[in-house]
């Protein structure tokens, strides 16, 4: 592909030119839209060492660095991106991402009312600051930041839903049904108009009712995109692990694995559902390996021995996350849980990292959504 061509002619430019910072980024940036995150840090870091003070390369490397889940060191380069004049309009909603995956909801609300300042316009970042308020409590914040948004783009896919989930927590019944026949009138054979019913009979105390539209949204979900399969899956797997539903659960992970959605909003609820309570663990990010399969949502390493026809792949490896007592509990947690899902000639690779947690549930945290694919070669020589 065009990645694949542009880094053929990367490397002599390279050779001739070692200290060229733009050259550096520039590699940098391919490796990463190839999905080679590894290499294009290191690129990045290069580059960044030759000029401390390029805004653009420490954006890139910040989004390199929140793409590899480091979340601390992309908020410290998105920070210094800033601080060296770099564009705030891209710069703000990435660092309030981030700022979300660090649980800094206060900090993530603060960026985005400095990015709605600039660009009042974008009718996205209203929608997320909306969720925000409402996932702080603050209801009026909320409608007011959901109002602006539909103003701007009635049609934004996520408003309704959203907007219905937050008059859900409200407890304004009437504002959600209003905004769940909104969406119906867009989209009437969505998996969100499910959902949204399944909850509101959960709300009114039809568990049942509830149940059947849960049963609904899964076998629909099937037929859309991505966020609203996580969606469907994680407030099915938050329903029935609530009931104690464990083998429903259990059906669900397998599903969400499928699908390439096991998210920690997910694995968090099967565990309450299926782990052992303790008071305190470790949370470790570990790497194994398999058996290439299809389905997999996949990254091909650049590998610049390989004909230019490729090599079939063989192996793939992954990123999972579990709670654990101990490393060798931890390394049974994940190799256990690989086979569970069907995965063949399992293997741990190596620990990643790992942190103290407490009060919380054995199991599995997190799968990566991304899968390293293996070509022939390398996979003779793992």
């Amino acid at each position: 592909g065009r990645h694949d061509e542009a880094l053929e002619v990367l490397g002599p430019a390279l050779d001739r030119y070692e200290t060229s910072t733009r050259l550096h980024a520039t590699l940098g940036v391919v490796l990463c839209n190839r999905g080679n995150l590894e290499e294009a840090c290191e690129a990045l870091e290069t580059a960044l060492m030759l000029d401390p003070a390029d805004e653009v390369v420490l954006a890139n490397l910040a989004l390199v660095y929140e793409k590899l889940r480091d979340f601390e060191r992309a908020l410290e380069l998105y920070d210094a991106a800033l601080e060296h004049g770099g564009a705030a309009d891209w710069i703000l909603p990435r660092r309030a991402s981030v700022l979300c995956e660090l649980g800094e909801a206060e900090a993530a609300r603060r960026t985005l009312l400095r990015y709605v300042s600039i660009q009042p316009d974008d009718a996205s970042q209203w929608l997320l600051l909306g969720v925000l308020f409402g996932h702080d409590g603050q209801f009026d914040k909320a409608q007011r930041c959901f109002r602006r948004a539909e103003k701007l783009a009635p049609e934004l896919p996520g408003l309704r839903m959203n907007w219905a989930l937050t008059a859900i927590r409200a407890g304004d019944l009437a504002a959600a049904r209003r905004q769940l026949e909104r969406l119906r009138e867009r989209a009437p054979d969505s998996a969100r108009v499910c959902l949204l019913e399944a909850m509101l009979f959960e709300e009114s105390g039809q568990t049942q009712a509830a149940e059947d539209q849960y049963v609904h949204a899964i076998e629909r979900c099937t037929r859309e995109d991505a966020s609203t399969q996580t969606q469907v899956f994680e407030l099915a797997m938050d329903f029935y692990s609530r009931h104690e539903r464990v083998e429903p659960c259990r059906e669900l992970l397998r599903r969400a694995y499928l699908a390439n959605a096991c998210t920690v909003e997910l694995c968090e609820a099967y565990r309450e559902a299926t782990g052992r309570y303790v008071p305190r663990a470790t949370w470790y990010s570990l790497t194994i390996e398999a058996d290439y399969r299809p389905g997999l949502l996949e990254v091909h390493p650049f590998d610049p021995d390989l004909p230019r026809n490729g090599e079939p792949v063989r192996r793939f490896q992954r990123n999972v996350q579990v709670v654990a007592t101990d490393h060798d509990h931890a390394v049974e947690l994940a190799m256990d849980f690989a086979r569970e899902m069907g995965e063949k000639n399992v293997r741990f690779c190596a620990f990643l990292n790992e942190e103290p947690i407490e009060d919380t549930y054995t199991g599995i945290y997190e799968v990566e959504r991304e899968a390293v694919v293996l070509h022939c070669s390398r996979a003779r020589s793992s």
